[in-house]
């Protein structure tokens, strides 16, 4: 029915159209010119053009001209001033995040793409294809160790509102701010206990000081994951004092014994209403509020990007209808839809920006296939948590049947990948041959092209093959019927996403799986999954972010509460090995090795890459140029919008 719809709707359209011409033609003295190039159609109605009047005579000239100098042409064409962006201020509508903070430590990696735009980071990334730039440091390099990080600084920068130049001192702050026990990211930790201090060797040099080679840390102070934005140490202290001098000690730890968070007592955080501390991004925050979204301002001559439009906001809206509806009165100029909304805004003539790099994933997750008893489970790192845990004994693997290799290829090659692309996603999803790995990616490294080779006869859709290794694990098991839990998620980054489970649930049913459809209260759903209490369920994920992060967290236990995926004990053992080297390229053939043992073993459904898109009005921005690699982020380097 609704392709009826859009049929007629575009056949109305391609009248009226025709109609317009033939009357503008009609009225016309000159035939047209069929050399021309046509002017772009604005999808918003054009007011009629004034009737045709006689120009005015022309004025006497202005004592002091030359007597003898030609009058003005009144019939000549006046040649247009320069013009700024159609609007001042550019809006996009986005559902809100999970998180929301003018502290710029507290909101988690994948929730603080709101507070991003007002800071910078000693490493960037390429907005075109994701590659680590130099930001705010010039250059860096591993110290004699092999594994402590020097940055030289980049002179000159200014930090928002006339809090002076960026130096050595605020990315000492920067980091001190970071340890503090009030942020509980997983890049937090790595600050905290990877890294023994940050020392200032001169105003414009710093050297990060490390226990061991560890991969996630130049990954965390780079921009590429997030947590170690750059902030203004002389906005702090101005605000101050009374950050730890207002809460008792016991609440940060002893900090009184720690010199290091002792530096911090003569500032403060932003109180409530305040905006973040200042930061030296191409936007600064003029307003945030959490029912309503975040207003910023341009940064005049930015030192990297100067944005087109003077104002930029993210305006919260959850509800997609009301995105789309916003978008189409003009209300706003940029909205994130789902795909029916927004080929109904193609239609009406609005565009689709897209980002440069493939880089939201969409998949499956095993739940309740934990890794044994062993130095990674009943370890100090579980007693944080709880003390019961760290002396759970886990068998081989928990008396689940997703624990079995036949009857995890029978889920798997039991979808149909290809109809639900186009069902759901209109056919703009990039089959996903290995989660977390990319081809000829900068960033994501250890590919293996055997993968996609491979696919077909490992994963690729076959329901006979499907049911037969089935019945091959049923017997395996000694069970007669398979009875799995698939949870109906709510994805913002997928919103089909409940439809795309219900569809799997029916493949399954088609090999004969007793699938149940539940939809888990997300506090029950975290509480059992950072005790590792789910078993036989299968979960949605819809993700981006740094690999060896997502690898860890999609595939072992290493980072705690975050037990999510099939572990392995032989993967986990080579993931710690590829935490101790220091970037991408050093980790290269150790990645493709737990990648050869996770894509026999069907450590997960891979779905697909999905694109990260916006539409948007093209009477307002003429582009859009953004990575698509923020975790969580509906877009990233807001600088890269172009104007009309």
């Amino acid at each position: 029915m609704r392709t009826v719809r859009n049929h007629t709707r575009l056949l109305i359209v391609v009248a009226l159209s025709m109609l317009l011409a033939l009357v503008g033609a009609a009225c016309s003295g000159d035939d047209p010119d069929p050399t021309a190039t046509p002017t772009p159609t604005s999808p918003r109605a054009a007011p009629p053009p004034p009737p045709a009047t006689p120009p005015p005579p022309a004025p006497p000239a202005p004592s002091g001209t030359t007597p003898d100098a030609p009058a003005p042409d009144p019939t000549a064409t006046p040649v247009p001033e320069a013009m700024g962006p159609a609007v001042d201020r550019v809006i996009m509508a986005v559902a809100s995040p999970t998180d929301f903070s003018n502290i710029r430590r507290i909101p988690g990696q994948a929730s603080n793409w709101y507070i991003r735009p007002h800071y910078e980071y000693l490493v960037g990334f390429a907005k075109t294809n994701g590659e680590y730039v130099p930001q705010l440091a010039t250059e860096w390099n591993l110290e004699p160790d092999g594994h402590s990080w020097r940055f030289k600084l980049r002179e000159g920068v200014q930090f928002h509102n006339g809090h002076g130049e960026f130096t050595a001192e605020d990315v000492r702050f920067s980091w001190l701010m970071n340890i503090l026990p009030d942020d509980v990211g997983s890049e937090a930790r790595t600050m905290r206990v990877i890294v023994t201090d940050v020392e200032i060797v001169g105003p414009y040099e710093v050297i990060f000081h490390t226990t061991a080679p560890n991969a996630d840390v130049f990954e965390v102070i780079s921009e590429i994951q997030g947590g170690m934005e750059i902030a203004s140490k002389a906005d702090f202290l101005a605000r101050g004092p009374g950050l730890l001098s207002a809460r008792q000690s016991s609440e940060w730890a002893n900090y009184e014994e720690d010199p290091r968070l002792a530096e911090l007592v003569d500032g403060r955080d932003p109180l409530g209403d305040e905006v973040p501390l200042a930061g030296t991004g191409p936007y600064t925050i003029v307003s945030m509020d959490e029912q309503t979204g975040v207003v910023y301002e341009r940064v005049e001559d930015h030192w990297r990007d100067t944005p087109d439009f003077p104002e930029f906001e993210f305006q919260f809206i959850n509800e997609a209808s009301t995105r789309h509806a916003k978008l189409v009165s003009g209300e706003v100029h940029l909205a994130k839809l789902p795909e029916e909304l927004l080929v109904d805004a193609e239609e009406r003539g609005y565009v689709t920006f897209t980002a440069q790099v493939p880089a939201a994933r969409y998949f499956l997750a095993w739940q309740g296939v934990y890794v044994p008893a062993g130095p990674n489970v009943a370890n100090d790192r579980h007693g944080e948590w709880s003390g019961e845990l760290a002396q759970k004994e886990f068998p081989a693997y928990p008396n689940t049947p997703l624990a079995n290799l036949n009857v995890r290829k029978a889920l798997n090659k039991a979808i149909d990948r290809e109809a639900l692309n186009d069902a759901f996603f209109a056919g703009k999803g990039l089959t996903m041959f290995k989660n977390h790995y990319l081809p000829n990616n900068a960033q994501r490294v250890g590919w293996n092209p055997e993968w996609e080779t491979r696919f077909g006869d490992e994963y690729g859709y076959d329901e006979d093959a499907a049911r037969a290794l089935l019945g091959q694990g049923l017997q395996e098991l000694g069970i007669d019927e398979l009875q799995t839990t698939i949870q109906l998620t709510v994805q913002p980054a997928v919103p089909a996403g409940v439809d795309v489970m219900q569809a799997i649930a029916n493949y399954w049913r088609e090999i004969g799986v007793d699938v149940i459809e539940q939809q888990a209260d997300p506090v029950e759903y975290r509480t059992k999954q950072r005790e590792m209490r789910w078993d036989n369920h299968v979960v949605p994920i819809a993700t981006s972010g740094a690999q060896l992060v997502t690898v860890q967290v999609y595939g072992s236990s290493i980072i705690p509460v975050l037990y999510i995926g099939l572990q392995d004990p032989d993967a986990e053992a080579l993931m710690r090995e590829a935490l101790n080297t220091n970037t991408p390229q050093d980790r290269d053939d150790l990645l493709r090795e737990i990648g050869d043992l996770y894509y026999n073993l069907h450590q997960d459904i891979p779905l697909f890459y999905l694109p990260n898109e916006v539409v948007a009005d093209p009477d307002v921005v003429a582009d859009f140029i953004y990575s698509g690699m923020v975790s969580g982020a509906p877009i990233d380097h807001l600088e890269g919008a172009v104007a009309k």
